[in-house]
């Protein structure tokens, strides 16, 4: 009897676990949505993916936060990040375009078809680098964050890169069969796959130091 209870309990506070972890989703995913929106997508894109990332960062470390102010917090657009923004979306937009438009006449179908592979990859590889970027200089305190080292650190953990990058499709897959996963769910699952992936990248480096 004894041990029917326990196994309710645990099932009770695991259910209420899972609950909570996805309020908190949701709730990132409103509030990214609602700073996102504040410069119509363009001027605050890159400003809103750092305070979904900080804010993510907090739910896995189960920093119990008041999220609005966390979000308002952590949110900051300077010109810097506003022209990051637009060069960002313009970039990832053009990138998107390419493997959609026919061969040029000077091109042949083969490097077209290369120039498309590339084009694709490309744009994986950009949107990797904007969800790490500020996971990255969060865990790494030490280090002074470049492109080169990014791309590095990327590359060279790439199975997990792997990981991140599979997540990325998948969300984006669902999010343009469901408007409400898209609205409700996929900035927050974004950002807290985000944070984990990098977490454990973090763990990998302190292990191949300690070897050392």
């Amino acid at each position: 009897m004894q041990n029917s209870v326990d196994k309710l309990d645990i099932f009770v506070n695991g259910l209420y676990l899972l609950t909570d972890f996805i309020y908190e989703l949701i709730k990132n995913s409103f509030f990214f949505w609602l700073y996102l929106m504040k410069g119509f997508g363009i001027f605050t894109l890159y400003a809103s993916i750092e305070a979904l990332l900080a804010v993510s960062s907090d739910v896995l470390d189960k920093k119990r936060k008041n999220t609005f102010n966390n979000f308002k917090t952590n949110y900051t657009n300077s010109d810097k990040r506003r022209f990051l923004s637009v060069f960002i979306f313009f970039l990832v937009l053009y990138l998107f375009i390419i493997p959609f438009l026919p061969a040029p006449s000077v091109v042949g179908e083969t490097l077209w078809s290369a120039i498309k592979y590339l084009a694709i990859f490309s744009e994986a590889f950009v949107c990797l680098m904007l969800v790490t970027r500020t996971v990255f200089e969060r865990e790494f305190l030490d280090m002074k964050w470049t492109v080169p080292l990014q791309i590095y650190m990327l590359v060279r953990v790439a199975g997990w890169s792997l990981v991140l990058l599979f997540v990325l499709v998948a969300t984006l897959w669902f999010s343009l069969r469901n408007g409400i996963f898209l609205i409700g769910f996929a900035p927050g699952v974004v950002g807290i796959s985000s944070v984990w992936v990098v977490a454990k990248i973090k763990k990998r480096f302190d292990k191949m130091l300690l070897k050392k």
